[in-house]
């Protein structure tokens, strides 16, 4: 346009509308209002985040197309061997207040002599017990691996040990003298709880090897 000397005249734009007024971080200090007072510009947040406008759909994934991390996945169900050390433990420790051996005597009738009569191969029996309890409850709370099944290898074989050396005690005695001596309840149920724990081993969903489930 031209002014009346002929002369072009300035263009007013955006820059001269804003010339010499002080920013700030909602835009000019003294910028376009709204009907309640304040600045239409956009607002601009600080550190580089993306500023939402009116009208805009929140985000509501992570920013670079990454998803939000899921729920850990868990692991197979070790319910079937827990239980059966579980039973294993019970039958061990429950087989120490059983008979163990049974003596006929001729002239007093029958004695019965339970896993605690012979107190040194009784508490093999229940510290070996309390180890495979240990094992169980951790199957319980879902741990698993190569040490359990060790554990319970060890403790169910030597479960099977005692129960072995025993019986054969009994027939070799029972073989070199005039009393009537047999196996009482008890050492095969101290046996069962000691394949049960073999068994438990197997059953366990834990790898063969060091530092994985």
């Amino acid at each position: 346009m031209l002014d009346e000397s002929g002369d072009p005249q300035p263009r007013v734009g955006a820059t001269d509308e804003y010339r010499g007024n002080p920013m700030n971080s909602d835009g000019p200090a003294n910028g376009p209002e709204g009907d309640d007072g304040r600045s239409t510009l956009p607002h601009t947040p600080p550190f580089g985040i993306r500023a939402i406008h009116p009208g805009d759909e929140p985000p509501v994934t992570p920013p670079d197309g990454q998803t939000a991390p899921g729920p850990r996945d868990r692991p197979a169900s070790n319910g079937l061997a827990a239980m059966v050390s579980t039973s294993g433990v019970v039958l061990a420790i429950m087989g120490t207040f059983l008979p163990w051996i049974v003596v006929d005597h001729v002239d007093s009738g029958v004695e019965r002599l339970i896993g605690w009569d012979l107190a040194f191969d009784a508490v093999i029996v229940l510290a070996t017990g309390l180890v495979a309890a240990g094992v169980a409850g951790a199957l319980w709370i879902g741990h698993r691996g190569l040490l359990h099944k060790l554990l319970l290898l060890a403790t169910g074989g030597v479960l099977l040990v005692v129960t072995g050396i025993e019986i054969s005690d009994i027939r070799a005695v029972d073989a070199a003298s005039t009393l009537d001596r047999s196996i009482g309840s008890g050492l095969p149920v101290v046996a069962l709880g000691g394949v049960l724990l073999l068994g438990s081993a197997l059953l366990d969903r834990g790898r063969w090897a060091f530092g994985g489930d």
